[in-house]
């Protein structure tokens, strides 16, 4: 919905994201005004100190991440 603050968005990220997640940018917001939606864009970046991750380390924490804000709130991510 178009009143959805991109902190509320974020939070909900960092919660589900695990410890893999060191950093997360928003960099855009674009406002439907004929559908009264917002969209919220991150940019999210996953790291390892210790190794290189695999799409299996990344994929997970963004499973997370989308079936969480597509169940609690009924978002859709994109």
């Amino acid at each position: 919905p178009e009143n959805t603050p991109k902190e509320r968005v974020r939070n909900m990220i960092k919660e589900k994201a695990g410890e893999l997640l060191k950093t997360i940018t928003h960099f855009d917001t674009f406002n439907d005004k004929k559908q009264r939606r917002v969209s919220h864009a991150f940019r999210l970046i996953f790291q390892s100190s210790d190794k290189t991750l695999t799409d299996d380390e990344v994929n997970y924490p963004m499973w997370n991440i989308t079936a969480a804000i597509n169940e609690q709130t009924g978002f859709n991510v994109r």
